[in-house]
Parts: C-alpha cells; sequence; structure tokens
C-alpha cells in the first residue's frame, strides 16, 4: 500500500485540440531573465540600466560578461588589483602576468616553431594523403622521442632494445609525382584543395550529413501531427514527480511521451489555462498553452506546456517567498554589468509565504472558460481562492478572494460551463457547495459565505462535474461509491437522481462527455472504469452500460477527449497511464452512436429540462444577491412559476414514465 502511495497517476488532462503549439520550442527564459535581459537591450540601445532605490549609476563593462555569466566577486577581484597599481606607479601601469617558458609548453602549442613555408611541406602533405595520417603521427613520436634522448645523451639498455632504426624498411612506396597532383588540383595551388581538406573531406562531410539527417529527425519527433491527441499526466515515482505530456495516434493506436517537465513536489491536481500575465506589462494576458498544478505545498506552479526543457514554473501563486532569492539574482547579474553597492530592498524576504497564499496542500483546481484569466484553487487548509493571472503586483499575484464556507478540506471544484461567476466546491465536511463569484470579491468573506448554497451528503466529496449538455445539472461523487445529480434551480433539496456506482472502495473521480450527450463516466479503486447512460428515457435513474478492468491499478483519475467522442484516458496506481478507444466497442456504439453531433436530440432533452421551453433562469442574476434574503426570494419566484405550469410538466412526465 506504501509502494502504491509513492507509484500513481494523480491527475489527467486532455489537451483540446488546436491550442498546442505545433512546433514546441526547446527552452524558454523566466521572467527574471527576461526582465534582465530587457534591461540589458536598453542599455546597449543607448540608455543606462535601471538604478536601485538608491540611485546609485552603474558603470559600463564588457558586455560579453553578461553573456558569459561573468561573476560579479571576479570582476571586484581585477577592479582592486588594477586600482593598487595605479596608486603604486602613479595609475598608468597595468598588471603584468608571468611569462611562460616557450619549452616547457606542449609541442603543438609551441607557435614560434611552426612554419610559414607552405611550399616546403608539399612532398610531405600528399606523402602523409598516400600512406595514411595516423603512420605519419606514429613516425612523428618516434622521431621526437628519439632526438630527445640524444640530446639529453641518455642511454640504458631498454632505449638500446627499443631501437629500430637498424630494422630495413620493407614497405614500397609509390613515387611521389608533387606537380601532378597539383594539376589535377590536389596537394595545393590557389584553386584546389589543400592537404587537409582532402584528409577530412570524407570523414567531415560524413558528419555533417548525419548532423543534418538528426536535425530534421528531432524536427520531426517534436513537431506535432494533426491527428495527435495530447494528454497531460501528473506523476509520481519514489522521490521523483513530473509532468508526462503524452501523444496518442488514434491510427497506429501508439502512445508515447513527448516530452516531460520535473516537477519539485508531488502532485495532486491539474487544470488547464490558456492566458497568464506578461512579464513587460501588469495586468496584461498572454496567450498560449499551460497546466496549473496543486501538489502538497502551498504554491500554485503554472507551466507552459509548449516548451520542451521547462526549468522552472511560468508564474507561481502563493507558496513560498523568493523574492529574497530574485533579489539576488538580480544584483548578482547587475554586478557583472558594473553596478556596485547594491542592496536588497526593504520588506523583501526570503522566507516564509507569499501574502494570500495558500497555507497547506492544493487539492483541487479548476480554470474559468468563460473568464479566461480566473483561476479557482481549494486546498487542505479549508478556504477555496479565486485568482485573477493577469493581476499582478509587487512582481507576484495576489488571490482576489479567499471562501472559507468549507469547514474541512476542499477536494474539488468546477466552474460552470457557461455561466462565468458560478463555482461549485465539494469538501470533507461532506457539503456541495454553490458560490457566486462576484458576491464573493465584493462583499466581506462572512456575507459571502451567507449566500453560498449548501446541499449534503453521505460521505466525503471526491469530484464534482457539470453536465456539459444540460446546464441545470451538477453531479458529485463521494467515497461512498454514490453518485448524486441536483438541478441547481432547486439546489439544496433531494437530488434529481442518485445511485452506487461503484460498490467496493467508492467513485475517485467522474467525467462527462462532452461530444456524446447523457455518457457519464466513473472510475473506482476497484481497478475498473464504468460508462452510464444518464439520459436514458425508460428510468428516472442512470443505467450502466458497461465496465472494463483497464490492468493499470487502482484508478484515481479518469478523463475524456474533448475533441473526440470515443477517446478515454485514466490512470492510478499501476504508474501507467491506460487508453481507452470505445469506437470499437459494439455495445457502446449501438447506444451512443446516434447521439454524436445530434442537435435535435439534444435540443429536446435541454427543453424538457428547461419546464417545456420556458426561458433558462439567469444564475448571475439569482447568486449575484447581496443578501440570502433576496437570493431566496428569487428562487421563490422560480418555484411558483414552475407549479402555474404543474399539471402540463406532470404529464409529460408520466408520459416518460
Amino acid at each position: 500500500e506504501a509502494l502504491h502511495l509513492r507509484i500513481m497517476i494523480a491527475a489527467i488532462e486532455w489537451i483540446p485540440a488546436g491550442r498546442a503549439n505545433p512546433t514546441p520550442s526547446k527552452y524558454e527564459y523566466s521572467r527574471a531573465e527576461q526582465e534582465f535581459l530587457a534591461k540589458v537591450q536598453q542599455q546597449a540601445a543607448g540608455g543606462e540600466l535601471a538604478a536601485d532605490e538608491e540611485g546609485v549609476d552603474g558603470s559600463h563593462e564588457d558586455k560579453d560578461a553578461v553573456v558569459d555569466g561573468a561573476a560579479g566577486s571576479d570582476n571586484e577581484e581585477w577592479e582592486e588589483m588594477e586600482d593598487e597599481g595605479e596608486d603604486e606607479e602613479g595609475g598608468d601601469s597595468k598588471v603584468e602576468l608571468p611569462k611562460a617558458d616557450p619549452s616547457s609548453l606542449p609541442a603543438d602549442l609551441r607557435m614560434d616553431e611552426y612554419s610559414d613555408d607552405e611550399g616546403d611541406n608539399k612532398e610531405k602533405d600528399v606523402g602523409g594523403l598516400l600512406v595514411g595520417k595516423d603512420a605519419e603521427e606514429m613516425m612523428g613520436v618516434y622521431k621526437t622521442r628519439n632526438n630527445d634522448n640524444v640530446d639529453d645523451g641518455e642511454s640504458s639498455d631498454s632505449d638500446d632494445d627499443d631501437d629500430l632504426g637498424d630494422v630495413p624498411d620493407t614497405r614500397e612506396y609509390m613515387p611521389v609525382d608533387v606537380e601532378g597532383l597539383q594539376s589535377i588540383n590536389i596537394g595545393g595551388g590557389n584553386s584546389g584543395f589543400n592537404m587537409g581538406d582532402l584528409q577530412n573531406m570524407t570523414m567531415e562531410n560524413g558528419e555533417e550529413d548525419d548532423e543534418d539527417e538528426d536535425d530534421e529527425d528531432d524536427e520531426d519527433d517534436i513537431k506535432l501531427q494533426d491527428g495527435d491527441a495530447l494528454v497531460v499526466v501528473a506523476k509520481t515515482e519514489e522521490d521523483f514527480a513530473s509532468l508526462e505530456i503524452n501523444i496518442f495516434d488514434a491510427e497506429s493506436s501508439n502512445l508515447y511521451i513527448h516530452h516531460d517537465i520535473p516537477l519539485p513536489s508531488f502532485p495532486l491536481c491539474l487544470a488547464l489555462g490558456s492566458v497568464v500575465s506578461s512579464y513587460q506589462s501588469n495586468n496584461v494576458a498572454t496567450a498560449g498553452n499551460y497546466v496549473a498544478v496543486g501538489s502538497f505545498e502551498p504554491g500554485i506552479e503554472i507551466w507552459n506546456l509548449d516548451v520542451m526543457n521547462a526549468l522552472e514554473p511560468t508564474m507561481v501563486l502563493g507558496g513560498m517567498d523568493t523574492s529574497g532569492a530574485e533579489d539576488d539574482w538580480m544584483r548578482m547579474q547587475s554586478a557583472s554589468m558594473g553596478k556596485k553597492n547594491t542592496k536588497k530592498k526593504k520588506g523583501a524576504s526570503s522566507s516564509g509565504l507569499r501574502e494570500g497564499s495558500h497555507t497547506d496542500a492544493v487539492m483541487g483546481l479548476s480554470w474559468n472558460t468563460v473568464h479566461q484569466q480566473v483561476l479557482a484553487s481549494g486546498s487542505a487548509d479549508g478556504t477555496v481562492k479565486l485568482w485573477d493571472v493577469t493581476q499582478t503586483k509587487g512582481g507576484y499575484v495576489r488571490p482576489s478572494a479567499t471562501l472559507t464556507h468549507h469547514t474541512d478540506k476542499v477536494q474539488s471544484l468546477a466552474w460552470h460551463p457557461s455561466e462565468g461567476t458560478l463555482l461549485a466546491t465539494g469538501g470533507y465536511d461532506r457539503r456541495v457547495c454553490l458560490v457566486d463569484a462576484r458576491s464573493a470579491a465584493a462583499v466581506s468573506s462572512t456575507k459571502a459565505n451567507q449566500s453560498v448554497k449548501k446541499a449534503k451528503l453521505l460521505a466525503d466529496c471526491e469530484a464534482i462535474a457539470w453536465d456539459p449538455h444540460n446546464p441545470n445539472y451538477l453531479t458529485a461523487a463521494s467515497e461512498d461509491g454514490v453518485v448524486q445529480c441536483w438541478d441547481v434551480r432547486k439546489f439544496g433539496a433531494d437530488p434529481v437522481w442518485s445511485f452506487v456506482a461503484h460498490e467496493y472502495g467508492g467513485v475517485s473521480d467522474i467525467s462527462y462527455n462532452s461530444q456524446v450527450p447523457g455518457m457519464l463516466m466513473t472510475c473506482s479503486i476497484d481497478k475498473t472504469v464504468a460508462l452510464w447512460d444518464t439520459q436514458n428515457a425508460s428510468s428516472p435513474t442512470p443505467q450502466p452500460c458497461g465496465s472494463k478492468d483497464m490492468n493499470v491499478g487502482k484508478l484515481y483519475s479518469v478523463s475524456c477527449y474533448p475533441s473526440s467522442p470515443w477517446l478515454l484516458a485514466c490512470g492510478g496506481s499501476g504508474h501507467e497511464l491506460a487508453i481507452w478507444d470505445m469506437e470499437s466497442e459494439d455495445a457502446i456504439q449501438k447506444r451512443f452512436a446516434s447521439r454524436v453531433n445530434d442537435g435535435d436530440g439534444a435540443a429536446a432533452t435541454a427543453a424538457a429540462n428547461n419546464d417545456d421551453g420556458a426561458d433558462e433562469p439567469d444564475f448571475e442574476a439569482i447568486m449575484a444577491a447581496e443578501d440570502n434574503a433576496a437570493t431566496s426570494k428569487a428562487l421563490d419566484g422560480m418555484s411558483k412559476s414552475k407549479k402555474k405550469k404543474g399539471k402540463k410538466k406532470g404529464k409529460a412526465h408520466s408520459k416518460r414514465k
């Protein structure tokens, strides 16, 4: 059991088709590096490097020191040596380094002994080409060693034994016609190749061809194809955690890892987003392919999935205060540019949490699909925080609102797919809650908690999901295996339907198929994925459509590909990602195939759930009431409107049964 906790897949998210960059980059500069490079560019254009609060001017040093990453301490040592020389000898002297004896250098570094006369070496070059470079080098080594022994006047029995001067040379040489070779542009000449070019031509051309082929192969491997389906996996293995970006090719049924990102802490949840704050200007969004990662740490990391070798997250919400470390890095780089006597900014701290951060593990995340800059997070500290990732102040993002309507750990969150201010939350206090984000941000936390709508569960909430084909329905799964669905227009009353999905182990995750109306998927630690039909006209409760053992251990997460109706991914304690292609399942196709792209069926279902075509209520107007009385009055008005049509509605339901 302990091994299962340390080797697992905690969360899975499919990347919608078209969001990822087809040609991802290999590296991305961090925000601190981007800011520093922007300052260097300003300086190169004639501006001055921005001074610190003390207003100390920086001296201009060699710009190559910035690129080479020269440390400030080395520059200061050289400057001190130069200052001492100026004081002692009038300021015109320079530091002289000791000269090295040329005879002590290796033979290939004795520049004075090289011959500039290329004509004297023509026959030698041609001979090296015909006989072979290796043989020539061996003979040169032998001659050098023999000459050294003669000069030193040393002799021994071992030297006599090794003396090969008397051994006759039995090799046969062809007469070398230097002029003939040069006439065909070999061995010299103004328009021909020299001997070094000829010796290396074959090898260099082969290496260049191999390098070009390798580069082309790498580009082909990195480039995303039109039919590639990308899925992000939060994986933990022993003491190593990572994000794996996998590619599934439906045509060949191949699954492989495109690239991975190491994580500093064990991940618990994921949320996909498309915008973050730009480093160049506050309150400006930068579009991209991002994922927010919640872990056992209180900080939320946002990573750019289009970067192959990402070394650090694009942004961190909350968590440890690293402003002191960032200031140290900027100060070090400024020192390499020649600035001195820089000091830490007042208020910077290298320890503790950032203002507004969670204080415990982040267990749930949800990125708003309507207001794409808004991210909601739930934590083991019992709070729900709303973040605007485009609003930075003091170098980092602070939460826009903090809600405390749960009395225990907050496990899951889900924004409404079309009403951008309606947020559903579920926690270990056995409550599912509805929150209006506008009232939460506008009023105090106490009044905001009073306007929260709550529904009770019989066990801890494990997952919640909105029905994408029926926006009035909110579904929650609990650890006792029960799945319940409420009509949010009557939230807090009895659920529309409730059933036991998994008798053993409870339900660990649920997911609706956004392409197929009525298809609900559940997974459990009983190692199976189950399919349910929530729009079966013959029964008021969802009907089972089959289950499958995925052979990847206990399952903790399940997700359906939003760009295809028949791809399902799941993972858990088996440390492997499982893909279920349901297109070949006859029973599933018989029940659900007719619903794909069936606009009439979806419209009919929505009309039946909206009081026979009555206008859908404005959830934002209802939930945005400043107090509980106003909200209750609005809901009562909706109930009275429904009672007036009760007879017609009752007949419709009786026919359905």
